[in-house]
């Protein structure tokens, strides 16, 4: 695979570097992290701890192989919800510790059985189809970050995406691959002068009343009752049907990730140890945060944007997040900033991914029936929107188009 990184998994940048791309990573997954929080009812401050400790037990446990960053998933909200109505966080927990079951006894199974098997069930065609899913899929959640924001929420959400545009395509030196946090910077800057002027309300400055400079974060564990045995079954039930679709997800986002740094992450760190640290993450982000995570969309686009694969920075972001958990002035100067701006970083990053897709099928022979097929049907059913909802089985867009790209993958054959 061909690279372009401008530092690798195992480069360790400058420390002053380090510390900037890891703010932002952190900004390229902060909304969506609280967001996913916010949807579920959870402590902000707990959900961040829990997403930090979640990626840096997937980074020991993949032995530093992968940057992936792990956080809250939207694909757990559906079943976190089910056990928090009927269980509290101690449901959560259980549906937790059987996600990282279910990972496990995937991660076993590539223990056993070679990586390179993967590929004759998700081949290249499949690959590609799924990446441009997952970033299309990301758009819809544009809007809502624009809100209420209205007429001026679009404003500054074309004035940061213009800004970051701008940065990475003129900017010289250590700017050039910081676009995000200087985009977002500008962004920021615009909505708090038309704040001040009385043009618009874009920036709650009341977030920096009365707070504690530091705060003990509101940690899931301390909420933990004893569990109505009959309560397990039916959460037992809905984690294990969408952990398995969570799981369709993981293998999309990792290949994604693999073809943009050029590195063939089923090999290594392997499966196992994906899967592996994708359960102990889980586990872990539900004790802290009452949250169940998974590998992010977002810190894969920004990965390949600003060309900066070091593990080393994932674990630097991931230390930064946790630590805004007990930081309360920085948690609430990010609060700050309006989700529109964080819209117009999401407009390239989600594009972005699904562009990595595009690129991916460059390189798949089209004239082929089967990959045509299997594009075709996986693209249509992706943007569609179709989904399966229901409290014993489960799978969202995304996994339903890789299932059945699975599928016909295994039941079409070449015509010679």
């Amino acid at each position: 695979m061909e690279s372009n990184m401008i530092y690798g998994i195992g480069d360790k940048p400058p420390s002053g570097k380090m510390l900037l791309f890891g703010v932002q990573m952190v900004l390229s997954v902060f909304v969506a992290t609280v967001l996913i929080a916010n949807i579920c009812g959870v402590a902000t401050s707990g959900a961040l701890v829990g997403a930090a400790l979640s990626t840096l037990s997937y980074i020991l446990i993949t032995k530093r192989q992968s940057p992936m960053f792990l956080s809250n998933s939207g694909a757990f909200v559906a079943p976190v919800m089910f056990a928090l109505g009927i269980a509290g966080y101690s449901g959560v927990a259980v549906g937790g510790l059987t996600a990282c079951i279910v990972y496990c006894i995937l991660g076993l199974i590539f223990t056993k059985i070679p990586y390179q098997s993967i590929y004759k069930v998700f081949p290249a065609s499949l690959i590609g189809a799924v990446t441009c899913v997952i970033g299309v899929n990301l758009f819809s959640f544009i809007p809502g970050y624009i809100g209420e924001a209205g007429q001026w929420g679009v404003a500054i959400a074309m004035i940061t995406m213009l800004s970051i545009a701008l940065i990475s395509h003129y900017a010289k030196g250590i700017a050039r691959i910081l676009p995000f946090l200087l985009g977002i910077l500008i962004g920021y800057a615009v909505a708090v002068i038309l704040t001040i002027t009385g043009t618009c309300n874009l920036v709650d400055f009341s977030v920096f009343e009365n707070l504690k400079i530091i705060q003990m974060p509101d940690f899931a564990f301390t909420h933990w009752e004893t569990i109505e045995w009959g309560n397990i079954v039916p959460i037992v039930i809905m984690f294990v049907a969408y952990t398995i679709s969570a799981s369709m997800e993981a293998l999309s986002d990792h290949a994604a990730l693999g073809g943009i740094i050029g590195v063939d992450l089923y090999a290594k760190p392997g499966l196992n140890k994906i899967f592996f640290g994708e359960g102990f993450g889980n586990l872990i982000s539900v004790c802290f945060g009452g949250l169940g995570s998974c590998s992010y969309g977002e810190s894969v686009a920004e990965i390949g944007f600003s060309r900066v694969a070091s593990v080393s920075v994932t674990a630097t972001a991931a230390i930064i997040l946790g630590l805004l958990g007990f930081i309360a002035p920085v948690q609430a100067f990010i609060v700050s900033i309006p989700i529109c701006v964080f819209a117009g970083a999401a407009i390239i990053l989600y594009g972005f991914i699904a562009c990595s897709g595009v690129k991916m099928l460059q390189k798949v022979d089209l004239n082929v029936q089967k990959n045509l097929i299997i594009v075709s049907a996986v693209l249509s059913i992706g943007i569609s929107g179709i989904a399966i909802g229901g409290a014993t089985i489960s799978l969202s867009t995304t996994a339903l188009a890789l299932i059945v790209g699975i599928i016909l993958n295994l039941i079409l054959r070449v015509k010679e």
